[in-house]
């Protein structure tokens, strides 16, 4: 509830069990003791506001309503009586009516720093972005504080940003947003980090890349430290836009030496560099390449460049990056698709792709990176990769049920991802009947048993092998979209339900659930699925 820090003031200790019952929930018991102590202290409007309050939250909406705009009405301009109203117009969803609180207050104390920084975020509360503008520059004038001045600068980015009119946006609002700031940079009273990342906006905005590429480069760029590489981060983006790829290059070279893992610099690094290619750009025969450094401009320096990044991974103790491995098969791709034949210098496909599963088989996200280049494959070598994959997968000996299971997580997700795989290629698809049948018998024997690795995980946590199950049940749907049997569409809807009751919260489960029950026609039931997974 409101601030009751100063117990010096009576009218706080006598208000202070009401907020405590409020605070428990009490509100019948608030509502009697603001009334025992209005008969004492009519005058007392905070109680009012106390009492209204506990009367909305037992449901008297239009009593509580009346009771706070007769306080509202009398303006008032005591601290616990605003703040009091203020939580009760948001409790009735009505942010509007706080603006015209605190406008009431300001004109009564016009020299107020709080009232004026409160009406400031009731105007951001209901989207008023011209008269926060004006809030905040009135707020400037009487407290000359950097905070207030920007937040005026952002409210004119806010008119931008919601006017219809993009013209008038680009004439109007943002530059009288920029002038603003240059203001400032001008008087040399930039504090924050914050208002050079407003100031990057506008300009950025304005597409004025070359200034904003300045700022970020300059005094005001090192302000620029709360983010991990903000300003290489940035100047990427600007040497994107400006088409300046010789800067682009050098300087995913110089982060990629720093972090061998950042996927970004590496798409970076390709993109400028074909480019470059494209364009024939060769270095200056004296002095540095560009600003950043050394420019790569041929298909060989980025081959040595990338097998230098890997071999410092060989090179480790430590467990190696995938980045590196990532970026030979997307320099692969990228060859092939320019018809170039120093893609063989890389290695084949197959091979650098098994080596990769060997590695990193046993990550979640080894699937969604390999997914990605599967397009390498000829078809004729989608078996073949499957079963070399297969075999590096460390499964115990085949029970009763003639199915070989994995011994621990790590080698269920090895197994999980090789299934994985196979579908994405088309081998379960390509199945018959009866291999899809015998398919979800595997899948289910399976799923079950990885539910032994999950036994104490959370209700909010997945289990280790709900994969199983969901692949299961998509191999169901094939089959009852191919025979038409609706007997495989209940079979699988048991099989979810099944899943849901071992991992309430896997979201696939969910909407694959309501999407079958809708193309059932069972909308009551998707409906009352709601509330285990999407509502």
């Amino acid at each position: 509830m409101a601030a009751r820090g100063h117990v010096q003031d009576p009218n706080d200790r006598r208000l202070r069990p009401i907020y405590d019952y409020l605070d428990n929930g009490n509100n019948k018991m608030a509502i009697q003791q603001a009334d025992k102590l209005l008969k004492k202290h009519r005058d007392l409007h905070c109680a009012k506001v106390l009492k209204a309050i506990g009367l909305q939250r037992t449901g008297k909406q239009d009593e509580a309503f009346t009771l706070a705009q007769e306080v509202a009405n009398l303006e008032p301009t005591d601290d616990n009586s605003l703040q009091a109203l203020t939580i009760l117009y948001r409790e009735m969803h009505r942010p509007e009516l706080v603006t015209k609180l605190y406008e009431a207050a300001v004109r009564k104390v016009p020299t107020s720093e709080e009232y004026h920084s409160h009406l400031f975020m009731a105007y951001a509360r209901v989207g008023e972005y011209k008269k926060m503008q004006q809030a905040g520059m009135a707020l400037y004038k009487i407290v000359p504080k950097n905070p207030y001045y920007f937040w005026s600068v952002m409210s004119l980015v806010m008119q931008a940003i919601s006017a219809q009119d993009e013209k008038l946006s680009h004439t109007m609002f943002l530059p009288l947003a920029e002038r603003m700031v240059e203001k400032m940079v001008k008087e040399e009273k930039i504090e924050a980090e914050a208002e050079v990342q407003l100031y990057f906006m506008i300009l950025e905005r304005l597409g004025k890349y070359v200034e904003a590429l300045e700022v970020v480069r300059g005094q005001l760029g090192e302000k620029l430290t709360s983010e991990l590489q903000s300003r290489e981060n940035k100047c990427m983006l600007l040497y994107h836009q400006l088409k300046h790829w010789p800067e682009c290059n050098a300087l995913s070279c110089k982060l990629l030496l720093k972090n061998p893992d950042d996927w970004q610099f590496y798409l970076s690094y390709f993109d400028s560099l074909f480019h470059l290619i494209d364009q024939s750009w060769t270095p200056p025969e004296e002095g540095d390449h560009c600003t950043e450094g050394e420019v790569h401009c041929s298909v060989s320096q980025a081959i040595s460049f990338v097998e230098e990044r890997l071999a410092a991974e060989e090179a480790k103790e430590s467990r190696p990056l995938r980045g590196p491995y990532l970026a030979r098969l997307e320099l692969i791709r990228r060859l092939r698709q320019r018809s170039c034949s120093e893609e063989q210098q890389l290695g084949e496909p197959l091979e650098l792709m098994f080596q990769y599963f060997v590695k990193f088989g046993d990550k979640p996200c080894c699937i969604t990176d390999l997914k990605v280049f599967l397009e390498l494959l000829m078809p004729d070598q989608y078996v073949q990769f499957i079963n070399r994959l297969t075999e590096a997968v460390p499964l115990g000996e085949a029970g009763e049920d003639d199915v070989a299971l994995p011994g621990d997580t790590r080698a269920l997700q090895r197994h999980l991802c090789v299934a994985q795989l196979g579908r994405c290629l088309g081998l379960q698809h390509a199945l018959d009947t009866d291999g899809k049948l015998a398919l979800i018998r595997e899948l289910k024997i399976h799923y079950h048993h990885g539910l032994q690795f999950g036994k104490n995980c959370l209700k909010t946590e997945l289990q280790f092998s709900d994969m199983y199950c969901l692949m299961a049940a998509h191999v169901y749907v094939d089959l009852w979209m191919e025979t038409g049997n609706e007997q495989m569409l209940w079979q699988c809807l048991g099989l979810l339900e099944e899943g849901l009751s071992h991992s309430p919260s896997n979201a696939q489960f969910k909407l694959l659930l309501l999407l079958l029950f809708c193309r059932l026609g069972a909308f009551e039931r998707s409906q009352s699925s709601l509330p285990l997974g999407i509502a």
